[in-house]
C-alpha cells in the first residue's frame, strides 16, 4: 500500500507528512475524516460555483489540495495554529501539481479578519484540544455572521474520527453555532453540520468583541513559580503548569557570564526561558523563544511582557515561529554558511504530532541543537524516562549527564564537543 497517494473523487493527490519519515510506512498525511469531508462536499455541493472556501485546522493539506483541485475558481483561505501544517500544505500543493495562487495561509489568530468578507463554505477539522475548538467556533460565530455579502449563511462542516466527537465537542458546537447535527459514522469517522445565523449589523464591532473574547487568554498562577502564565487556547497544558516543565525549573542552569545567548526551544508559554531570566538577573542572557505554534509564541510574548523581567531584557528577547531550529539556523548563517553558535538551549521536547505519538521531532530538535550550539554550549532537556532520550543524546553528542531524575522524569545535559581532526 502506498501511504503517500490519496485516491479520491477520481483524482490522485500526492500527500506526505511534514516532517516526512520515509521509513515509517504506517503514517499517512490524511485520515478517514479527511476522506469523509471531501466525499461529502464533492457529492452534495456544487463546488464549481463557490467563490470563497475557508479551511480550518487542516493537518497536512488533504482538504486544501482537494478543494484546490475540485474548486479551482475559488479563493481558499487556510487557518491553522501550526507552522508545520503550513509547511506540509505548501509541500503537498506542490507535490500534487496544484496552483497555489488561490490558496492563502494564515495563523488561526487571524480568523477575525474574515469579518465582512463573503464566505460560502467552511471546513473544520475538529482539534483534540477543547479550548482551541472553543476559540475557533466562538471566533467563527462572531465573524461568519457578518461575512456573507449575499445574506446567506455559510455552510459549516466539521469532521473528526469518532473517538474525538464527544459530548463535550458537541456542547461546544451547540453553544456557538446552533442547529448542529451529525452524520452516520463511516470508517470510524463522523461529520458535524452546523449553521451560523447571519447578523444584521456590518461587523464593525467584531474586532472589539474578539478582543474581549473570554475564550482566548487563560491566566495560570502558581505559588511555586514567580510569574503568571498567559496561555492562548492551543498552548500545551493550558490550564496549569506542565509537570515536566515544573520538574525542569528545579534544575535550571546558572548563567555565570554576561552576554550569553539562550534558546527556549519548543517554548510553549515560555515558562523555561522566562524563569531562567528571572533566576539570573545579574547575568541575564539574550533569550530567543522558538515554537511551531503561533499561539505558543504569542503566549510566550504576553507572559514575558507581563513578568517582572527587566524591561531591557524584554526588549532584547526574540520570538520565532519555526520548525525546530530550521528557521533560526537559516537566518543566523552568514554568507559563507558559518553559524555563530548559542550558549545554551533549553528544551521540553514533544513526543507527539497532531494525534500521533512519534519521536521524529524530538530527534530533529536534538540534531538542530548540536548544529546551533557553539563548542562548549549545552543542551538541557526534560523528558519522560521511558522515552530514553539519554541514549539518543549520547549517540549524538558523545556524552550525556543526568542532572536530575525521579520515577517519571529525567533532566539531561549534553555538551557540544570540538570536532575531532
Amino acid at each position: 500500500m502506498n501511504n503517500t497517494q490519496l485516491h479520491i473523487q477520481a483524482n490522485t493527490f500526492s500527500l506526505k507528512r511534514f516532517p516526512n519519515n520515509p521509513f515509517d510506512k504506517s503514517l499517512r498525511a490524511w485520515d478517514a475524516a479527511d476522506e469523509y469531508i471531501i466525499d461529502h462536499v464533492a457529492d452534495t455541493i456544487n463546488l464549481i460555483e463557490l467563490a470563497h472556501i475557508v479551511i480550518v485546522n487542516d493537518s497536512f493539506g488533504a482538504l486544501t489540495c482537494a478543494m484546490a483541485k475540485l474548486s479551482p475558481q475559488a479563493n481558499i483561505s487556510v487557518y491553522t495554529d501550526s507552522y508545520m501544517s503550513m509547511r506540509a500544505i505548501a509541500q503537498n500543493l506542490k507535490g500534487s501539481n496544484l496552483d497555489k495562487n488561490n490558496v492563502t495561509m494564515h495563523s488561526s489568530l487571524m480568523l477575525s479578519e474574515l469579518a465582512g468578507k463573503s464566505v460560502d463554505l467552511v471546513l473544520l477539522k475538529v482539534p483534540r484540544t477543547l479550548s482551541y475548538l472553543d476559540y475557533l467556533l466562538f471566533t467563527l460565530s462572531q465573524t461568519l455572521g457578518t461575512a456573507s455579502n449575499t445574506g446567506q449563511s455559510p455552510i459549516v462542516i466539521g469532521g473528526a474520527m469518532v473517538k474525538l466527537v464527544t459530548s463535550s465537542v458537541m456542547n461546544i458546537f451547540n453553544a456557538h453555532m446552533g442547529n448542529t447535527t451529525t452524520s452516520l459514522a463511516r470508517k470510524k469517522a463522523r461529520l458535524i453540520f452546523a449553521e451560523c445565523a447571519v447578523k444584521t449589523d456590518n461587523g464593525g464591532n467584531v474586532a472589539q468583541t474578539l478582543s474581549l473574547n473570554p475564550h482566548c487568554i487563560h491566566e495560570v498562577q502558581d505559588k511555586e513559580i514567580d510569574l503568571t502564565l498567559h496561555n492562548y487556547p492551543n498552548v500545551f497544558c493550558r490550564d496549569q503548569v506542565d509537570i515536566g516543565a515544573r520538574y525542569m525549573l528545579k534544575v535550571l542552569p546558572s548563567i555565570t557570564r554576561a552576554n550569553q545567548v539562550v534558546i527556549d526551544l519548543g517554548c510553549g508559554n515560555g515558562i523555561l526561558g522566562t524563569s531562567l531570566l528571572l533566576q539570573n538577573a545579574a547575568n541575564a542572557p539574550k533569550m530567543i523563544y522558538i515554537d511551531e505554534s503561533f499561539m505558543a509564541i504569542e503566549s510566550a510574548k504576553v507572559s514575558l511582557n507581563n513578568s517582572t523581567v527587566d524591561e531591557r531584557l524584554k526588549a532584547r528577547a526574540e520570538f520565532l515561529v519555526g520548525h525546530c531550529l530550521d528557521e533560526f539556523i537559516n537566518h543566523s548563517e552568514d554568507s559563507s554558511g558559518n553559524l555563530k553558535g548559542v550558549d545554551l538551549i533549553l528544551c521540553n521536547p514533544p513526543f507527539h504530532q497532531q494525534n500521533t505519538i512519534i519521536d521524529d521531532i524530538a530527534w530533529q530538535m536534538f540534531t538542530d541543537a548540536k548544529k546551533a550550539l557553539k563548542v562548549g554550549g549545552e543542551l538541557r532537556i526534560v523528558g519522560n524516562r521511558h522515552l530514553d532520550h539519554r541514549a539518543k543524546l549520547k549517540k549524538l553528542f558523545g556524552a550525556c549527564e543526568i542532572i536530575a531524575s525521579d520515577a517519571k522524569f529525567v533532566v539531561l545535559s549534553a555538551i557540544k564537543q570540538r570536532a575531532r581532526a
